[in-house]
């Protein structure tokens, strides 16, 4: 990974355990650990759906892929950049999707942009996410 930031050592890495407790809580099924990693007014955008504003919308929109998939995520990060209470990640991700009432498994790769916002307690948390296929739409 590339870290490109003005922020300290400490803060770059505790903004990579938090984007590692994202893939490991995806990977896990854990949706209420998923969701506890957002800010409460976070913005996520994914592809082909409408923005999802607010960790509330951002729940009632991501669940039904934690209920109905066995999702399986591998991040890679490769530029962090920290300004004082405001980070931002890029990088890369694959992902496989397998229905658990059974099926074919669905893989497919992307990249994200996301933004950190640091809170009163000096942790960070994720405030924003954009992120898209790089899968031809069929």
């Amino acid at each position: 990974m590339i870290s490109l930031e003005e922020g300290n050592k400490a803060d770059v890495a505790a903004i990579e355990e938090k984007f590692r407790q994202f893939a490991v809580a995806i990977n896990a099924g854990d949706f209420d650990g998923w969701v506890s990693l957002w800010t409460n007014d976070g913005i996520q955008m994914p592809p082909n759906t409408p923005v999802r504003i607010g960790k509330e919308q951002i729940r009632a929109g991501m669940k039904p892929a934690f209920d109905q998939f066995i999702l399986k995520m591998v991040i890679t990060n490769e530029e962090l950049r920290v300004f004082g209470n405001w980070a931002f990640l890029r990088g890369t991700f694959t992902e496989t999707m397998v229905s658990k009432t059974g099926g074919e498994t669905e893989k497919f790769d992307g990249k994200y942009l996301s933004v950190f916002e640091r809170q009163a307690d000096g942790s960070w948390k994720v405030a924003r996410d954009c992120f898209n296929s790089n899968v031809p739409e069929t």
